[in-house]
């Protein structure tokens, strides 16, 4: 269909009174949007004479502007002609039926005179094999005396959000599920929305933070949200883009507030930190592996040239964090956890920037993979999400002059590795 065409958004409410209608046709207003070149229905002719506005939900900003005195048509056609006719000229570029043609196909259409004439045909009855061939059960055409062709019309759906993915995607068995992440920054508020749009049910945030102009070069939360409480600002960003899931905000350190953090790791599935830090990243490491549920560990290191993700699971057969750091130093790897502290900047004069935005929603998203991997495959079985290691080094802009396991030469590789097993001597793993 040419792009200069006129677009056509049929809201449900409209769609709902169409199909309801006793008539076999009749008017629609609709509102025109100029610079988007977009169509609306704003109200249906129901009855004879009967005019309703169809409803759009306040939060349809571009739908609810525009001029409304664009007049329109919908008509019910009984046989299946129009709508094959549709789908047979909207795969074929510049294709037109005659007017007179048309008229004969679908009784009712007005003349459009000098004009541009919009119509909608509703056929209720098109069987399924149509339908799966791409003919459309509402189909928009663009009426004038010259020809009729095709134009695209976007009928909202009767499902929207996460649900539209059922039967692809273990939705259900992630909706039961919790994350509790530590630490609300560039990563962990990546790690935030991935998280939500994985389908997990609850996520419970934990940051003691600010959000502040240093903070919006990489972060997912924007102006609006200068000067509040992170936790706070994210449950309310999360709660616009993904209203199905609960999100719980607490403004507390894991550190100085471990007391309060043990009980949220106690309900949790699976904990994310993606807090920066040593204390943070060991404390985390310790309630999880107390608290008998696997962690996920996020950062970069190397001023934002490589990242690490780490997950830890409370078995025999894997240590906790100290036990992998201890390991990588008598192989003569970086000291990862100072690096942590080295911070990856904020701009100021001490700190200069150094992690790139993009990298760090990659590591925050990779890291919401790894753990949304984790659980469905140790609650749910499913064997599909089986991850290869349990350390991964992803390169962001590598230099290549790190020791193994931090050694990857090229952007996007990701190097995966096993974890050892507990220390005898580890006060985090010889309690099991």
């Amino acid at each position: 269909m040419p792009q200069h065409d006129p677009y056509i958004v049929v809201p449900r409410d409209a769609i709902d009174k169409i199909a309801a209608s006793a008539l076999s046709g009749g008017a629609l207003v609709l509102r025109r949007v100029p610079a988007d070149n977009m169509y609306v229905v704003r109200t249906v002719e129901t009855a004879k004479d009967m005019r309703l506005p169809a409803d759009i939900p306040g939060e349809y900003v571009a739908l609810r502007s525009g001029d409304p005195h664009h007049a329109a048509q919908w008509i019910r056609v009984a046989a299946n002609d129009a709508q094959i006719h549709h789908l047979f000229l909207s795969r074929r570029p510049q294709a037109f039926i005659e007017f007179a043609k048309f008229k004969e196909m679908v009784p009712g259409v007005s003349d459009p005179g000098n004009g541009l004439g919009i119509v909608i045909t509703h056929d209720p009855d098109l069987p399924p094999e149509l339908v799966e061939a791409g003919a459309l059960e509402f189909a928009g055409w663009a009426v004038r005396r010259s020809g009729v062709h095709p134009i695209h019309i976007e009928v909202e759906p009767e499902v929207i959000g996460l649900e539209q993915l059922t039967g692809k995607w273990p939705i259900e068995q992630l909706a039961a599920n919790s994350v509790m992440v530590v630490g609300c920054g560039s990563i962990g508020s990546a790690a935030a929305e991935a998280l939500a749009g994985f389908g997990v049910g609850r996520v419970e945030l934990l940051d003691p933070d600010r959000f502040l102009w240093h903070n919006m070069l990489r972060h997912a939360l924007g102006t609006e949200s200068v000067g509040r409480y992170k936790v706070a600002a994210m449950k309310d960003h999360l709660a616009r883009r993904w209203p199905e899931q609960t999100v719980v905000a607490h403004q507390l350190d894991v550190v100085a507030d471990a007391h309060y953090a043990r009980p949220i790791v106690d309900r949790v599935d699976l904990v994310l930190c993606a807090a920066d830090g040593i204390a943070p990243r060991r404390v985390v490491s310790h309630l999880a592996r107390r608290a008998n549920k696997p962690a996920i560990l996020a950062c970069v290191l190397d001023n934002g040239s490589i990242g690490e993700v780490i997950r830890l699971r409370p078995t025999p057969r894997f240590g906790c964090l100290l036990c992998l750091r201890q390991h990588l130093a008598a192989q003569g790897a970086m000291d990862a956890e100072a690096d942590q502290e080295l911070d990856y900047g904020t701009g100021r004069v001490h700190q200069p920037m150094a992690a790139v935005p993009p990298d760090l929603r990659q590591v925050g998203t990779f890291a919401a993979k790894v753990a949304v991997a984790t659980l469905l495959e140790s609650l749910h079985g499913d064997h599909t999400q089986r991850i290869p290691g349990e350390h991964a080094v992803i390169g962001l802009r590598p230099t290549g002059d790190l020791a193994a396991p931090f050694n990857v030469g090229e952007v996007g590789d990701v190097r995966w590795s096993s974890i050892p097993g507990p220390r005898p001597s580890c006060a985090t793993c010889s309690a099991e």
